[in-house]
This record gives structure tokens, C-alpha cells and sequence, in this order.
């Protein structure tokens, strides 16, 4: 497919320079970067890069500390000078000027750029944020991702995905500003673009504009060990490495099976009316005091808890409750492999998702999934849990579970979580009453949170 085909086809009567052209921060090889404007991201006229040639460009490293980086042109690139080694998040910030196309009233056109190279922590993602008022953030597991608007969710925002193997599509974020990454059919660049316009007067340059129209842009390569966006577990690395390496493995439908009688097994709210109760939040000690509402989908809002930190991690934790207890993952077919040939493990069989390496892995014991093994940015965790219990009718509850978190880079383990729940019987619906959480840090310290819930009430 030509370019010129391809811009027609993404871009149909939009008002944009010539030949729609974006910022694109690429990734290359030896944690190298480069700056293109082009359509798509790849190199074009190196003629058109002196219309970018007044771009800021930034590096934000581990320790959260940003820094401007200079550039300079390689044939038909703007080769990035970066110093040191390591994982850091990059970002780009033009503010390309006024236009004015055929009957279109003129805008002023600003354009956003992002990629990472190595495993960048969640702080260096953060700080990058904060220069880019249009803003792509993947989640912590390869599948989906947000826009965000200066910080905060985009519902409906113009979002056109270029995925390696596929042709390009365009999509509209939700409510919630998020939208869903297809797999790719091939190796390659992920490219994800995406619009916003506001309806602004202003000037710039001695020109005036009706309207201000934003484009950010994100380029990862999810094949690269430790990249944000979907790193295989350390665990299953050698079974990933296999999987290329000898072909594409076939569905064992025992492991396909195995997942899907655990996922059945689990306790689920059915036909969820939603409740409310009253909250009490056990920090060291230190207590404080609310109320929770759940909604019948299942989102929670807090009341009475004065302090923004701590309704944000209490929010966080219930949050995560109800969406297990709300889980439609039973419904799901997924095609599974076992890992191994070990069936005796005591933590049980190893299974992992096929035609998405990234995908968690599992173990499964006794109907039972005891183990979930997860990346995020600069780390991964393991899930193991040490005893579920059966509720009335015959299904799992978590009753206590331990987080292990280690760095990604390192191995050092950073942080150890042990959870305790406790659970309510209310009509038909097992509802949390009792969380507790013991956490110890590399640095030597243990803290102890609860949460606990009493009053409950069905709507």
C-alpha cells in the first residue's frame, strides 16, 4: 500500500498539513531513538524535517528526573542524543503554528510524541505526563490503553491504531478514556495516533486561530524483553523463547480446561444488586472512618475519608474486590498451553495463554488458581495463595494470598504482601467484611493496613 493510499484512507477530510504528517519518536536498536515526520511511523522526506526542527524533546530516566536532549539529522531522522544507559521514558512537544485549509477555519496545530526504551518505572511515566497535554498510556499488562487530556481520561477521543500485520483502523476511547490494542500478525512497531480538538480563539505568531488542534502519537516495540506493554513473566521467559524459536504451539485442551474450570469455580456475584456500608480504614493504628457505595456494575464511591492518599489506595483496594467478585472471565474460551511437563508441583500445572505471549501465566491446583504471575513497568509480581474457602454454594473465596514483587532489571525483591479477607454472608452474596494487609519493604520496614466493612446493606 502507498502512502499517499494509506493517508486516505486513515485521514479522509482532515484539515492537516500536507500529506498529514505526525511527530514520531522511534525505537531502534541499542536503546537508540530517533524523530521522524512522516504518516505513519516510519522515515519520509528528510526535506520535511526542518518543519520540526524546533521541537522539544525530553528524557525522563528511573529516578524520575527530566532532562532536555538534543538532536540532530541522520540521512532522512532526527537522531536523538541520549547519554547513559538504562530504561527512560521519552517525549516530544511541537507546537507546529497556524493553518488554514480551504474552507476550514485556521487552527493552531500542536503535536505530542512518546516511547520508552528498557523497562521504565511508573514514576518516569508520570513525570513524562506532566509535558504532555495530549498523552497514550498502555496499561501495566499488554491489551489496552488511555487517553488522557492534561491528566485526565478522554471519552471519545479519535484513535487510529497501525498494528504490525493489520490494517490500519480507527477507534473511539470509552467513557473512561481507554480503548483496546489489537495483536499484532507480525513483528513490528505498534503505532497508536490520536486526535483532540479544542474550540479555543487565540493568537500565535501574529496569526490568529478559531480552534486548537492536538495529535499525540506512541511507538513501542512489544517484542523487546522488559518493554512496557507486555514482557513475558521472568518465570515463563524460556517457555516464550521456545515458542519462537520452534513454531507456534497448539492448544492442549487439558490446559485449556484446567483454566476454565478454575475460573468457574470461583465465587461470582450474580445478578448483583449492589450494597452499601459502613467503612473503618486501620492504618498503623491510625483510624479513620467512612461509608462505601457499590453500585450494581460494581463502582464503588467512598464517603467521609478526608485524606486524597488514603481514599485513593482504600479505592484501589475495594475496587479490586469487587471486580473479582464481579469477574466474567468464566464465560471467556481461551486457548491454553501447558507450560511444562511437570504435573506434580505443589503449587500445581503450569499453563499459560496462546496467541498472546505477554498474556499472565497460571498455576492451577484442585479447581483452583494458585499462582498469577504478572509484569509492570520495572518490575513483576507473583500472586500465590495459601488458602481459599467455600462459600455456600460450593464456590472459592480468597481467604489468604501473598504479593511478591521484584525488581525487573535486578531480580532484588522489593516488596512482600500478605492479604487476609474475611467475608459476610448477605442473602445470596458473599460480601467483603475484613482486609487485612502486612507489608514489608526491602528497606526493612513492615506496615499493616485493614479494612473493614460492617452494616452492609443490599440495595
Amino acid at each position: 500500500m502507498s502512502r499517499a493510499t494509506l493517508s486516505l484512507i486513515l485521514l479522509a477530510g482532515a484539515a492537516l498539513p500536507a500529506r498529514a504528517h505526525f511527530v514520531w519518536l522511534l525505537p531502534g536498536k541499542a536503546d537508540a531513538v530517533s524523530m521522524v515526520f512522516s504518516e505513519e511511523p516510519a522515515p519520509d522526506d528528510a526535506d520535511l524535517l526542518k518543519k520540526v526542527s524546533h521541537t522539544k524533546v525530553f528524557t525522563v530516566t528511573a529516578d524520575g528526573k527530566t532532562t532536555a536532549i538534543e538532536f540532530a539529522q541522520q540521512k532522512d531522522t532526527l537522531a536523538l542524543k541520549l547519554d547513559g544507559k538504562g530504561p527512560r521514558v521519552l517525549g516530544a512537544v511541537c507546537r507546529y503554528g497556524v493553518l488554514k485549509r480551504g474552507e476550514s477555519p485556521p487552527f493552531l496545530l500542536n503535536y505530542y510524541a512518546k516511547t520508552w526504551v528498557g523497562a521504565p518505572e511508573q514514576r518516569s511515566l508520570e513525570a513524562a505526563a506532566k509535558h504532555l497535554d495530549l498523552d497514550i498510556v498502555p496499561a501495566e499488562t499488554f491489551g489496552s490503553a488511555k487517553v488522557l487530556w492534561r491528566g485526565k481520561a478522554l471519552p471519545n477521543a479519535e484513535v487510529v491504531l497501525l498494528v504490525p500485520g493489520q490494517k490500519p483502523a480507527m477507534v473511539r476511547t470509552g467513557k473512561d478514556g481507554s480503548f483496546s490494542l489489537p495483536k499484532a500478525t507480525t513483528a513490528g512497531l505498534y503505532g497508536v495516533r490520536v486526535k483532540h480538538t479544542e474550540s479555543k480563539e487565540g493568537e500565535h505568531d501574529g496569526k490568529q486561530y478559531k480552534e486548537v488542534r492536538h495529535y499525540a502519537t506512541l511507538v513501542f516495540d512489544p517484542g523487546r524483553i522488559g518493554d512496557r506493554g507486555g514482557a513475558a513473566p521472568r518465570e515463563d521467559r524460556s517457555f516464550a523463547v521456545a515458542r519462537k524459536e520452534e513454531g507456534k504451539p497448539k492448544e492442549d485442551p487439558a490446559a485449556s480446561k484446567l483454566l476454565a474450570d478454575a475460573r468457574a469455580a470461583r465465587a461470582n456475584w450474580d445478578n448483583f444488586p449492589g450494597f452499601g456500608a459502613d467503612l473503618e480504614v486501620n492504618i498503623d493504628g491510625k483510624i479513620t472512618r467512612g461509608s462505601v457505595d457499590v453500585d450494581a456494575k460494581g463502582k464503588v464511591t467512598l464517603s467521609g475519608l478526608d485524606n486524597p492518599a488514603l481514599e485513593k489506595e482504600t479505592l484501589r483496594e475495594l475496587r479490586s474486590i469487587v471486580s473479582h467478585r464481579l469477574d466474567g472471565s468464566a464465560s471467556l474460551k481461551t486457548p491454553c498451553a501447558f507450560a511444562d511437563d511437570n504435573a506434580d508441583h505443589p503449587l500445581g500445572r503450569a499453563i499459560r495463554v496462546l496467541n498472546d505471549e505477554f498474556h499472565s501465566s497460571y498455576r492451577v491446583r484442585d479447581r483452583q488458581i494458585i499462582v498469577v504471575n504478572r509484569t509492570m513497568p520495572g518490575s513483576r509480581f507473583t500472586i500465590t495463595v495459601m488458602e481459599n474457602r467455600l462459600n455456600e454454594e460450593k464456590q472459592f473465596l480468597p481467604a489468604c494470598y501473598v504479593v511478591n514483587t521484584w525488581d525487573l532489571k535486578s531480580d532484588a525483591l522489593k516488596s512482600s504482601q500478605t492479604f487476609h479477607h474475611l467475608w459476610l454472608r448477605v442473602g445470596k452474596y458473599d460480601l467483603p467484611s475484613s482486609v487485612l494487609v502486612v507489608t514489608a519493604t526491602s528497606d526493612g520496614k513492615q506496615a499493616s493496613r485493614r479494612l473493614g466493612l460492617s452494616n452492609h446493606k443490599l440495595k
